[in-house]
């Protein structure tokens, strides 16, 4: 079944979104497999239905090089060496290569100890943190993965209504069958900051109550987060006097508190509060835990009591105007199909600011930007 489409929005062939954002950051220095990496992880976000980690933080990202706050090419550095344990410094590199690097050294420590905890700090933006889940998941880790966002003050804690915290994302990944892995991926704040920019640029509109102004008052208003701005510029969270909620209240509030402390404090990436924001990088600190389930039950069994309970949560009956009951990953695997096949839905106006930055960066042969459009 195809999602339903907007009809202010376009839709992108994934594999020349691909091609074109790859050169947009060739042309910013990063190495080709580091470009194609940096472009293949955002689309992929765009496809599984996560727009707001997507190709809408092309033109971000670019500002943020220009800025000094994201290098290009970095290889991280380990900087915990201790077993089942280890740290890496992404030394304010990509977090999509440095998120692989931290990954792939949980997953090779779990093998060998039966289950690892991985730091990783200083990143740049990891993106979409379920790719890491599923990336451990693929070889049938389970996982779980903290993260906080340093030097980017969004969140009001409950009770509040000012920014004390990030958006501090939380994914939990379980190995499914045939890859259709369970993976509970979420921000602890009502919605990620992207989503914010997507609404802002035209895209799908924000939640109720999903930010809060600098009064005390719950609205839908991205201009409480970016102030007022043209179609042209990226949007600068730090121009804003609101913020963006916790979900769940006291109980999503006091989960995004402990992200900041497992993501941040511990893996010595740092926290938020007592610095100024306008001045400091935004990096990322996530800290991950990975269990090899062969080494600490027995595989077939676990793997029919996940398929029991999925099938049971499943099958309850839906509720009025909902056509099916999901679990963690289910939505993400038919937007996924649907989106390959048809198109990323994008807002026309993200597209354009994509295209402004490849003609910025001198990228050839902008028609190719139409002829992505399906």
């Amino acid at each position: 079944m195809s999602e339903k489409s907007n009809s202010a929005e376009i839709r992108i062939d994934v594999n020349y979104a691909i091609e074109l954002i790859t050169e947009i950051f060739q042309a910013k220095s990063c190495n080709h497999y580091e470009a194609k990496t940096i472009a293949e992880r955002l689309c992929g976000s765009n496809l599984k239905g996560h727009d707001s980690h997507g190709i809408a933080r092309v033109p971000r990202y670019v500002e943020w090089m220009e800025r000094g706050w994201l290098y290009p090419n970095m290889k991280p550095e380990l900087v915990v060496d201790a077993g089942a344990m280890a740290c890496l410094d992404a030394k304010q590199g990509f977090g999509q290569i440095a998120g692989e690097c931290a990954v792939d050294e949980g997953i090779e420590r779990a093998k060998k100890h039966g289950c690892s905890v991985v730091g990783l700090r200083n990143s740049g933006h990891l993106g979409r943190i379920g790719d890491w889940a599923e990336r451990a998941a693929d070889v049938g880790l389970v996982s779980f993965h903290f993260v906080n966002v340093r030097g980017s003050l969004l969140v009001a804690p409950f009770g509040g209504s000012d920014r004390r915290g990030s958006t501090s994302p939380l994914a939990i990944g379980v190995p499914g069958e045939n890859k259709n892995h369970i993976i509970l991926d979420m921000a602890t704040s009502t919605v990620a900051e992207g989503k914010v920019m997507v609404a802002q640029k035209g895209g799908k509109k924000l939640p109720h109550g999903a930010l809060i102004d600098s009064l005390g008052n719950l609205t839908v208003n991205p201009e409480v987060m970016y102030g007022k701005i043209s179609d042209s510029e990226v949007p600068d969270p730090n121009k804003g006097t609101g913020a963006i909620t916790a979900f769940g209240l006291h109980k999503g509030s006091g989960i995004n508190f402990m992200m900041e402390i497992l993501g941040g404090a511990l893996t010595g990436s740092g926290v938020n509060g007592g610095v100024d924001k306008d001045k400091e990088n935004i990096q990322n600190g996530m800290l991950s835990i990975y269990i090899s389930i062969k080494n600490f039950v027995d595989l077939n069994y676990f793997k029919n009591e996940v398929k029991l309970y999925s099938d049971f949560v499943r099958s309850s009956p839906p509720a009025k105007n909902v056509e099916q009951v999901l679990i963690p990953g289910d939505k993400e695997i038919s937007t996924n199909n649907d989106r390959f096949k048809n198109g990323l839905p994008v807002a026309p106006l993200v597209w354009e600011n994509i295209k402004s930055t490849a003609e910025k960066l001198n990228v050839p042969e902008l028609d190719r930007f139409e002829k992505a459009i399906k």
